[in-house]
C-alpha cells in the first residue's frame, strides 16, 4: 500500500483509526454473554425451517433487487444538496475529494443517526406484530439499510450506480451484519481487496469470484445466484438471532426496535469506514500522480 506515503499525518491517522476498527476482532463475550449467545442459538436451532425459508428468501429478494440496481432508493442530487448547506458548493466528485475528510465524517455520523432513528421505530411498530411483523419487516429494513451505505457512498464523492458499485453496497452490508462477529477481520480484508479492484476497472464477475472463495463457511460458486442465496442464508440466520425475541408479541416490540437500533448502527459504522477507507486512498492515488 505504498499509496499511504501520499497523506498527511492527519489523514494517517485517520486510516490507522479505521484499519484497527475493522481489522481488530471484537473482545470476546464475557461468561453471561457467552450464555445468552449460546441459548439464543439453541433457541435459533429449533425455529422452524419454514420461517427460516421465507426469511431467507426476504433478504434474497431485497439482495437481488440492490444487484439488479435498486438505486432509485437515493437521490444523489438530494444528498448532495443537504453537503452544500454544510461544505458549499459542490459541482462534482473532485469537490468531495478536495473536502477534509474530518468533514466529510461529520456529516456521515449524523446522517447515520438520522436513519438509525427512524429504523428504531420501524422496528418497534414491526415488533409488535410478532413474526408476522418480522417478516414484514424485511424489506423496510433492508431498504433502509441500502440507503444508509448509498447516502454514505455518495458522501464521500463515489457512484452508486454501476453494477461493480452495487457489489460494494451489498459487500458492505455483509460486513455490517459481522461487526460483532469473528468474521469481521477476514470480510473487512476482502472488501479493502474489493476496493482496490473497482479503483483498477475490476468487472463485477472478478468481484464475484473474490467474494465465492471469501464466503463464510462455503467454497468456490460459480452461479452469481447461487452465491447471492448463500449470502441470504447467512444474513437471515444472522437476523433471526438478532430479533428472535420479536416473535414474542408482548415484548417483541422493544426488541424489535433494538434489533433495529444496533443493525444500523453496525451498518452505517461499517459503511462509514469502509468509504472512508476508499477516499483516502483515492486522494492519495490523485497525489501520487499530480505530484
Amino acid at each position: 500500500m505504498s499509496w499511504i506515503r501520499h497523506l498527511n499525518p492527519h489523514e494517517q491517522s485517520l486510516l490507522r483509526e479505521t484499519e484497527q476498527q475493522l481489522l481488530t476482532p471484537p473482545p470476546p463475550r464475557g461468561k453471561l454473554g457467552a450464555w445468552g449467545e449460546k441459548k439464543l442459538t439453541q433457541l435459533a436451532e429449533k425455529v422452524p425451517e419454514n420461517l427460516k425459508t421465507q426469511l431467507t428468501n426476504a433478504v434474497s429478494n431485497a439482495l437481488e433487487q440492490m444487484r439488479q440496481g435498486s438505486t432509485w432508493l437515493v437521490s444523489r442530487d438530494a444528498v448532495i444538496q443537504r453537503l452544500e448547506r454544510d461544505l458549499g458548493p459542490i459541482r462534482g466528485s473532485l469537490d468531495i475529494l478536495r473536502q477534509p475528510v474530518h468533514r466529510l465524517d461529520a456529516f456521515c455520523a449524523d446522517l447515520v443517526q438520522t436513519n438509525t432513528t427512524g429504523l428504531t421505530l420501524e422496528g418497534a411498530v414491526t415488533g409488535a406484530a410478532g413474526v408476522v411483523g418480522l417478516i414484514a419487516d424485511i424489506p423496510i429494513l433492508y431498504c433502509c439499510l441500502f440507503r444508509i451505505i448509498q447516502e454514505i457512498a455518495i458522501v464521500y464523492g463515489f457512484p452508486i450506480k454501476p453494477p461493480q458499485e452495487r457489489f460494494h453496497v451489498i459487500q458492505v452490508l455483509d460486513l455490517g451484519h459481522s461487526m460483532g462477529s469473528a468474521h469481521r477481520p477476514d470480510l473487512s480484508r476482502q472488501t479493502f481487496q474489493m476496493q482496490e479492484m473497482i479503483g483498477q476497472g475490476t468487472t463485477v464477475e472478478a468481484l464475484e469470484a473474490v467474494q465465492a472463495f471469501g464466503m463464510r463457511s462455503s467454497g468456490p460458486q460459480t452461479q452469481a445466484l447461487v452465491r447471492n442465496f448463500r449470502l441470504a442464508r447467512q444474513l437471515a440466520l444472522d437476523l433471526l438471532e438478532r430479533k428472535l425475541l420479536q416473535g414474542l408479541v408482548v415484548i417483541g416490540s422493544a426488541i424489535g426496535a433494538a434489533s433495529n437500533y444496533q443493525l444500523a448502527r453496525d451498518v452505517g459504522l461499517a459503511a462509514r469506514h469502509t468509504y472512508r477507507r476508499r477516499f483516502l486512498m483515492e486522494v492519495a492515488l490523485r497525489r501520487s500522480v499530480t505530484g
